[in-house]
C-alpha cells in the first residue's frame, strides 16, 4: 500500500520540518513525503535533518519548488498529481503547522480499509496546548456554504461527516482519479469545501476517524478565532466562487457579508478594522466577477 504525504511549505522552515518529522515518526509512515516549497527557501528546508526520527528510518523526502507561490490549494493539486502519476494508492495532504500523532496514519488506513467508499478521511484535530478540539467533524450549510466544526466527535468509531477540513485529509487515489484534485485556482481556503462537496456528489463517503489524532496551530484571541486580512479576502472571495457550483450565489453573498462583519467586530483597533473591511469588500467584488488565483499584489501590499 503506497502512501504519499504532501506538505505545503510556507512560513518558518522549522515548523515545516516539525510536521515532516512527525509524519516520518509514525507507527506507519508514508512511503514518500513531498514538500511543496511555496516560499522559495528550499535550501533552508533541505538543511534540516529529516532522517533523525525515532524509528531510525531512511525516509524518502522529496522537495519541489514551483515557479511561484501556488498556495495551499495549488500545492495539494500538484502533490496529488505527482502522487497518482507515481502509482500512490493514498495521498495525505497536510498543513505544515500540524503535527500527527504516531498512530494517526495507521488509524486512517484501517478505517479506509473498512469503508471502501471512503474517498476522504480526516483525523480529529486538537488545538496545540490542550485547549480542546478544533475539528471533530463538521457540516457545510446548503446555499450559504457556511462551515461549522463539531466541538467533539459524535461517535468513537469512524463515521460519516458533512465536511472534511483541509488540514490533514487522506484521499483515496480512486477518488482523486474520479473527481479530480483540489481546485488550485482557489489558492487558499474553501478548497476543502469544494472537494468535500465533489466527493459527496459523486457518491464517495467523507469519514471522520476519531482514533486518529492531529494537533494544529490555530490563532485565537479571547477565545475567538481570528484571521489575517489576507485570509479574510480569500475566504470572502472563495465562498462566492464555490457557491457558483455548489450553493446559491445570493445566499452565499449574504453569508459572506455576515461573516465578514463578524471579523471586523473582532478587531481591536480602527486600523485593523479598516484593513479587514477592505479585505471583505475586495473579496466580495472579486468573487462576484469570478476572479481566481492569488490575491492581487497591490491589494496584498495594502493589507500587509
Amino acid at each position: 500500500m503506497s502512501v504519499w504525504a504532501v506538505v505545503a511549505h510556507f512560513g518558518d522552515p522549522a515548523i515545516t520540518a516539525r510536521a515532516v518529522v512527525a509524519l516520518l515518526d509514525g507507527a506507519v509512515a508514508p512511503d514518500v513525503v513531498l514538500v511543496i516549497d511555496n516560499q522559495g527557501d528550499l535550501a533552508a528546508l533541505e538543511g534540516v535533518d529529516l532522517t533523525a526520527t525515532a524509528r531510525g528510518a531512511s525516509p524518502v523526502v522529496q522537495f519541489v519548488r514551483p515557479a511561484h507561490n501556488v498556495g495551499f490549494a495549488g500545492a495539494c493539486a500538484e502533490g496529488s498529481r505527482r502522487a497518482l502519476a507515481a502509482g500512490a494508492e493514498w495521498v495525505w495532504l497536510f498543513n505544515n503547522d500540524a503535527v500527527a500523532d504516531p498512530g494517526c496514519l495507521s488509524e486512517l488506513l484501517a478505517a479506509a480499509a473498512a469503508f471502501p467508499r471512503a474517498g476522504l478521511l480526516s483525523p480529529v484535530i486538537s488545538l496545540r496546548g490542550g485547549a480542546g478540539f478544533w475539528y471533530a467533524g463538521g457540516e457545510v450549510a446548503p446555499g450559504t456554504l457556511q462551515v461549522t466544526h463539531h466541538a467533539e466527535p459524535r461517535k468513537t468509531a469512524p463515521h460519516g461527516t458533512g465536511f472534511i477540513t483541509g488540514c490533514a485529509w487522506l484521499a483515496r487515489s480512486a477518488f482523486i482519479a474520479d473527481c479530480g484534485p483540489p481546485d488550485a485556482s482557489l489558492f487558499l481556503y474553501f478548497e476543502d469545501v469544494d472537494w468535500t462537496l465533489r466527493a459527496r456528489a459523486a457518491g464517495w463517503d467523507t469519514l471522520l476517524v476519531p482514533a486518529a489524532l492531529v494537533t494544529h496551530d490555530v490563532e485565537y484571541v479571547d477565545g475567538r478565532r481570528v484571521f489575517s486580512s489576507i485570509a479574510v479576502y480569500y475566504m470572502s472571495r472563495n465562498r462566492l466562487l464555490v457557491a457558483r457550483r455548489w450553493g446559491s450565489l445570493p445566499a452565499a453573498f449574504v453569508g459572506a457579508v455576515s461573516w465578514g462583519a463578524r471579523q471586523v467586530l473582532k478587531c481591536r483597533s480602527r486600523a485593523a478594522a479598516a484593513s479587514v473591511m477592505t479585505a471583505v469588500l475586495a473579496g466580495l467584488r472579486d468573487g462576484l466577477v469570478g476572479r481566481r488565483g492569488p490575491i492581487p499584489l497591490s491589494l496584498a501590499r495594502r493589507l500587509g
